[in-house]
This record gives structure tokens, C-alpha cells and sequence, in this order.
């Protein structure tokens, strides 16, 4: 079973080649890792690391 992280549809729908990485289905990239350190640059990228941590709510008011 593979985790998925809360922007796995955003990365599906921007057409991300996706992989295991440590259990988790995540991007390995988009258009190409030229293209993309470009757009990052000139524009602006967003990296998602969500797979890093959880956050676990608990009780009565959660």
C-alpha cells in the first residue's frame, strides 16, 4: 500500500511522472528537468515535502 500526499491529484492533473518513493506516490518530475528549473526560476515552483511529517488530531474536540 502506497501513501498518497494531500496534492497527489494536483499532481496528477499537471501530468507529473509519478513513483514510490519510500512508500509515498510522489512527482518525479513534470516536463523535464531543464524546462522545469527554468520555470522555476522565472516564475514559481512549489515542493511538496508533506511527505515528511504527519500531524495526528485527537479527543474529544478534534
Amino acid at each position: 500500500m502506497f501513501f498518497k500526499t494531500p496534492l497527489y491529484e494536483e499532481h496528477l492533473k499537471l501530468k507529473a511522472h509519478m513513483d514510490n518513493f519510500a512508500g509515498w506516490i510522489m512527482p518525479i518530475n513534470y516536463i523535464g528537468a531543464l524546462r522545469e528549473a527554468r520555470n522555476v526560476r522565472e516564475n514559481c515552483g512549489v515542493f511538496d515535502i508533506s511527505h515528511m511529517s504527519r500531524i495526528v488530531v485527537e479527543g474529544k474536540d478534534a
